[in-house]
C-alpha cells in the first residue's frame, strides 16, 4: 500500500469514527477520546477530526500491508 492510499483511508477513518459516535454532541467529546480531536472547520457544529486515529491508522495500514506484500 502506498502512503497516499494509507493517508486517504486514515483521513476517512479519522472523520468517520467521531461522527459515528455522536459527533460534537455525543459521547466522543465526553470521554478520553476527545484528546487530540479537533474541529477542522470552526463554524461546523458536528465535524470532528481525530489526529491520534489519523496517525495510528496511516502508519498501521502502511506497515501492515507492506509486511504482507513483502
Amino acid at each position: 500500500m502506498k502512503w497516499t492510499s494509507a493517508i486517504l483511508i486514515a483521513g476517512v477513518l479519522a472523520m468517520a469514527l467521531p461522527l459515528f459516535f455522536g459527533g460534537a454532541g455525543g459521547p466522543w467529546l465526553d470521554s478520553w477520546f476527545a484528546w487530540g480531536t479537533v474541529r477542522p472547520v470552526s463554524n461546523s457544529p458536528g465535524l470532528l477530526f481525530s489526529l491520534p486515529i489519523f496517525g495510528v491508522a496511516a502508519f498501521g495500514l502502511r506497515s501492515f500491508f507492506e509486511w504482507h506484500s513483502g
